[in-house]
């Protein structure tokens, strides 16, 4: 899924448009997969045999955001995004009662919150990634319009009271996301069209579409 984070096997072959063999890209790269860091799953083209993958390295670095590709069997596993409350502590004391609050009552719910972004990078990394003006980025895994509502409320509540901006997107069972703030623009309009990202195109579709794909025994109607 978008946003997994992937761990290539030990000396796993890769490429790299941005990166040219024996670069010094290509040599952070290498670092990056010798210290056992993962990359990013991207959105799969149809016709891609190779999986698509993503780095953004270090402030240090540049932040340069790499494209990378590697065979499916170089793959070791797979998890998804780091939990809300495991990447905390890389934030300003200030941010963490709000987001800890979110996580709390989202967990409540049964609704799963990852991270996503520099926020994450600087988890995985132990590196700078952040500045003053960067936000944080949610994706948050939904199986019933019950939760679809706790989520945007949540979302809202917890982006009024933060002092940075609160983005990210709400997936819905088919695998579609869309940004949670669309989402919430359209809830009295859902037969207007969002931009919906999938695990191979992105599409404009009604809101309504991606609500129905709400599994019969989760809808709350």
């Amino acid at each position: 899924m978008r946003h997994d984070l992937v761990y290539l096997q030990p000396e796993a072959a890769w490429q790299s448009p941005c990166a040219a063999a024996g670069s010094p890209m290509a040599q952070a790269v290498q670092r990056w997969l010798a210290a056992g860091r993962p990359l990013v799953a991207a959105r799969q083209p149809a016709d891609e045999q190779m999986l698509l993958l993503g780095l953004t390295l270090p402030t240090g670095q540049g932040r340069h955001r790499l494209s990378i590709r590697a065979e499916p069997a170089a793959v070791a596993r797979c998890r998804p995004p780091l939990a809300l409350a495991q990447c905390l502590h890389r934030l300003p004391a200030t941010y963490a009662p709000e987001l800890r609050m979110l996580a709390e009552r989202a967990q409540a719910g049964a609704i799963t919150f990852g991270v996503y972004g520099s926020l994450a990078w600087e988890v995985i990394s132990g590196e700078s990634y952040r500045h003053q003006a960067s936000d944080i980025d949610l994706i948050c895994e939904i199986a019933s319009k019950r939760q679809l509502m706790i989520a945007l409320g949540e979302l809202a509540l917890a982006a009024d009271r933060l002092p940075c901006r609160l983005d990210g997107e709400i997936r819905f069972p088919d695998g579609n996301a869309v940004a949670w703030r669309e989402v919430l623009a359209h809830l009295q309009t859902p037969e207007m069209p969002v931009l919906a990202k999938g695990q191979r195109d992105v599409a404009l579709l009604p809101l309504v579409r991606l609500i129905e794909t709400l599994s019969p025994e989760h809808r709350d109607d």
